[in-house]
């Protein structure tokens, strides 16, 4: 008879604060007892495997890089000053966002469970790490960007329709906001239940991807065959190499090549990790790399260096150099490729914040699922809510500066726990492991990085730092503070059951 290896989900939040490490949660290897009913409730309260190699690798694409490569490659260059310094540091930042995913690759292996770097952190240094991980996740990557996916998604779609005069009148921010959050609803309607059409359909979302980029390439291609091309001719002229430019260089690079993260919440749901993950960590990485490369070229190929600089809509700006009839395709295609990733994103962030929920670190009624189709219906939800807020609150263009660097923050806090995993816990089974100079190269050069960033933009750190440690006091009132108010406790019991009924919803 097979064996696997279990986390205890069930352990409550009272029992879980008792563990003061991992080695105390229940990771033993059990028989797998298909018959017995233990097993059948297990079965109906996770989510379900569907997740193939193909359909993570199609994610993985969609989502990785999502849709800077055709927005803003241009403040790479304003912060490398030339076409060799922008190619070496997209090389080195790719290779650095690369390296990291293969740490969080380790630990998703190990811990193969809704959650991603909230999961990771939870079980190895505790709750209030993993409660920060996700509320700042939340507010600082999560909300801005599927606000910012989904305003650009209905933008590029007004201007597919419209003449690009009307795009100043009264109606046009209004009709952009309508179509955004009619897109929102629409993505969390098929997020809840209709989960296997939206996998496949994610296959199509990628190939738009794909289509664009290779337009962009093809277009690149045929104008330096044909024109000269004033970038190229002085690769290095302008470059820079200020320690402090270079560090927020690569830092837009790892916002450029983001995104992959959300793909780790959902290892729940894929049928094979161990085997899968690493494949498609290899495979999405070496084929978006090699596609940004010719696309950032081909940009400068075409594009004198300071229009590519102050453009925001970088592949409109290219179509139109290279031949006006491409651009209603392009806005076409870069719109489907938001909805795409948008997609992607809501399927990620939603599990992040079951995972939190099943833990007690969140409301309860954010770990209930559909009986049937077995979709975390309230986190998705309450994703799509946090995306309206900052659709229509007016902060999200500030929020958006801190995507790259909490990323990165992040991340060293999810290499640093694999580190203490190998060192403190070395018999924990591993079905992939990491050459140990990759996660000891990431921590110092993370940590390297985020000291220039700090001696650049102090001010910028200061109030992302602060906007992350807010979660310390809603942790401490929400979730150690034991002893509330009777009246209080009635009354959120009442309402997660009648959501629950009302919804058809089971707890998980």
């Amino acid at each position: 008879m097979s064996t696997i290896i279990k986390i205890n989900h069930k352990t409550s939040r009272m029992d879980t604060e008792k563990y003061s490490s991992l080695h105390e949660l229940d990771y033993s290897v059990k028989k797998e007892e298909p018959d017995s009913d233990k097993e059948t409730i297990f079965q109906e309260t996770t989510l379900k495997r569907h997740l193939t190699l193909f359909s993570v690798v199609v994610m993985l694409v969609s989502v990785t890089g999502h849709i800077a490569v055709f927005i803003t490659p241009g403040s790479i260059l304003h912060m490398s000053g030339s076409v060799v310094t922008t190619l070496v540091i997209l090389c080195v930042g790719s290779l650095l966002v690369y390296t990291q995913a293969l740490c969080f690759t380790e630990m998703g292996c190990m811990f193969q469970s809704a959650g991603g770097a909230y999961l990771y952190l939870t079980l190895t240094f505790g709750n209030m790490y993993g409660f920060l991980v996700v509320w700042g996740y939340i507010i600082l990557i999560s909300g801005p960007f599927i606000a910012l996916a989904s305003q650009i998604a209905a933008l590029y779609v007004i201007k597919a329709v419209t003449s690009n005069s009307s795009c100043n009148l009264w109606w046009h921010e209004v009709a952009v906001h309508l179509l955004a959050g009619w897109l929102l609803l629409t993505l969390a309607v098929f997020n809840c239940f209709f989960l296997r059409v939206l996998v496949r359909m994610q296959s199509f979302f990628t190939a738009c991807k794909m289509l664009a980029i290779g337009i962009i390439i093809v277009g690149g291609i045929y104008f330096s065959l044909t024109d000269s091309a004033l970038n190229i001719t002085e690769p290095l002229e302008g470059s820079h190499f200020e320690p402090g430019r270079i560090s927020l260089a690569i830092l837009y690079v790892i916002f450029s090549t983001g995104g992959w993260q959300s793909v780790t919440t959902l290892t729940e749901e894929v049928k094979n990790p161990a085997r899968i993950l690493p494949l498609a960590v290899h495979i999405t990485f070496a084929v978006v790399v090699f596609l940004f490369l010719l696309t950032y070229t081909s940009y400068m190929v075409v594009l004198e260096k300071q229009d590519i600089i102050e453009a925001k809509a970088l592949a409109l700006m290219f179509c139109q150099h290279l031949w006006s009839p491409l651009v209603p395709v392009m806005l076409i295609l870069v719109a489907l490729t938001c909805v795409g990733t948008l997609s992607t994103t809501i399927m990620g962030h939603s599990r992040m914040l079951f995972a939190a929920a099943r833990k007690g670190d969140m409301p309860s009624l954010l770990c209930t699922v559909h009986p049937t189709k077995r979709t975390p219906v309230m986190a998705i939800c309450a994703v799509i809510l946090n995306g309206f807020i900052m659709m229509y609150s007016g902060g999200m263009v500030k929020l958006m500066q801190f995507i790259g660097l909490y990323s990165m923050i992040m991340g060293l806090k999810v290499v640093v726990a694999l580190l203490y995993l190998r060192l403190t816990k070395p018999q924990l089974p591993r079905p992939y492991k990491v050459p140990l100079f990759v996660p000891v190269l990431q921590v110092f050069t993370t940590m390297g990085l985020l000291c220039l960033i700090i001696f650049q933009e102090p001010r910028w750190m200061s109030v992302g730092v602060l906007i992350s440690l807010s979660g310390i006091p809603v942790y401490l009132v929400g979730v150690r503070w034991r002893n509330k108010p009777k009246s209080y406790i009635r009354f959120i019991g009442y309402l997660t059951a009648c959501i629950q009924k009302l919804l058809n919803l089971v707890p998980c």
